[in-house]
């Protein structure tokens, strides 16, 4: 494994711990480049804050964990999981989504996610 690709997982594992896990929305800033796309649509960093804000709104006690990640030069894959009790129905639950996001000089240029997008009620098994 390259210096390179190590230093975009770490990257990669930061982004998640800070910003979803502790609500640290300065991060975005420093891992989305201006010119950074999701799922192929434009997103700009600001919109990245309104839609984690509004995500940890939803569950405040939200929590990611990243169960596998693998990395070669710019690529990082990963594959996480998300807990948390939705505020609005006091269910608790998980989603799990995989995402493929190229970085370049140590910023984010695309995230490609599949997945994530389905709350379950309960425990993952």
């Amino acid at each position: 494994m390259s210096e390179t690709s190590d230093q975009n997982k770490m990257t990669i594992v930061r982004f998640f711990e800070q910003v979803f896990n502790k609500g640290n929305l300065g991060v975005v800033d420093e891992i989305l480049a201006p010119n950074y796309q999701y799922n192929g649509k434009p997103s700009a960093p600001d919109g990245t804050k309104k839609w984690v804000q509004s995500l940890r709104a939803k569950f405040p006690d939200l929590h990611f964990t990243i169960e596998t990640i693998l990395a070669e030069d710019d690529k990082v894959a990963l594959r996480w999981l998300m807990t948390g009790t939705d505020q609005s129905t006091k269910e608790k639950g998980y989603c799990i989504g995989t995402n493929i996001i190229v970085l370049a000089d140590g910023k984010a240029i695309t995230n490609d996610q599949g997945g994530g997008d389905q709350f379950l009620p309960g425990s993952p098994s």
